[in-house]
């Protein structure tokens, strides 16, 4: 790696355990190679507080984690490549120091410099802020699908029963294959807006499905059986004017998504949905998923 990045200042990682998806908020101070950071990790409701010492040479940093005691809880690399100056993807190794576990643990890993606007997945997004071309309120953009999981945990968050906000659909019995699986569907208000869409902003934001935090990308499947990422050209997103190779980029934010999702991607990913999703609609294909890794 030529370019050179100063960690310095506070990031959002991202990264994978048991196909669970957890971010962490990191302060990092950077000097010469050495690097430290207090982290902050909301490991399944509970917020956990450690330290993290270590070196950094190119893009490869080694280290320790502590707990606030000092006391050394694991030990890890992390490979990064830098996307830009506001994102760097890579991958993540760490063994624990515990004594029933010598696990070798590893996974995708993101970082993203914590200056993210509110209002969506890229920044592109607050240009639709107060007119109709939000893609959470827009005609010509399908309402969001949603995993089982995350309709319980919306439902859990929100205290709101999940027949109030989704619609189940149940493939199997719509084409007679026991095969398929049951998904749901967001529902809409009135206005043709998303049940969570108030006051031109996602009001479950944090929580929000995969499908909304990957749009306009998507997954097709092809005629040769391959999946492939994909964007949605719609009027509704400001994107289709944005420049292919930025787009590609771009695509790097899904990255860490699709590769937590990959061995389920062929399980849940419906054929005649996709068939539907895409059959009218202005779309370009970015690669195949396979080629993502």
């Amino acid at each position: 790696m030529s370019k050179k990045i100063n960690l310095t200042g506070e990031w959002i990682s991202t990264f994978i355990q048991n196909n669970k998806l957890y971010n962490e908020k990191v302060k990092f101070i950077q000097r010469r190679g050495k690097i430290k950071a207090n982290i902050i990790l909301n490991f399944d409701e509970e917020l956990c507080h450690y330290k993290f010492r270590g070196v950094i040479n190119k893009n490869i940093i080694n280290g320790v984690y502590e707990e606030k005691n000092g006391k050394k809880i694991e030990s890890g690399t992390i490979s990064l490549k830098i996307i830009n100056d506001n994102f760097l993807y890579g991958m993540t190794t760490y063994l624990s120091d515990s004594e029933d576990s010598d696990d070798v643990v590893e996974s995708p890993y993101a970082l993203y410099r914590n200056n993210f606007n509110n209002l969506g997945t890229f920044n592109l997004c607050s240009n639709c802020v107060g007119n109709n071309f939000n893609c959470c309120s827009n005609f010509d953009v399908d309402a969001p699908m949603l995993l089982p999981n995350e309709v319980d945990v919306i439902s859990r968050k929100t205290n709101i029963a999940i027949k109030d906000f989704a619609k189940k659909i149940e493939f199997s019995k719509m084409y007679n294959d026991d095969n398929l699986k049951t998904l749901f569907q967001m529902q809409k208000q009135k206005d043709n807006a998303c049940y969570f869409y108030r006051n031109n902003k996602c009001t479950i934001y944090e929580i929000r499905p995969i499908d909304c935090r990957i749009f306009p990308y998507d997954i097709k499947i092809g005629k040769d059986g391959n999946y492939y990422l994909i964007y949605y050209k719609v009027n509704s997103c400001p994107i289709k004017n944005v420049n292919i190779k930025d787009i590609k980029m771009v695509s790097y934010n899904t990255r860490v998504f699709l590769r937590m999702l990959l061995p389920y991607i062929k399980e849940w990913t419906d054929k005649y949905c996709c068939e539907k999703l895409t059959k009218d609609s202005n779309y370009e294909v970015i690669c195949k998923i396979e080629d993502l890794f």
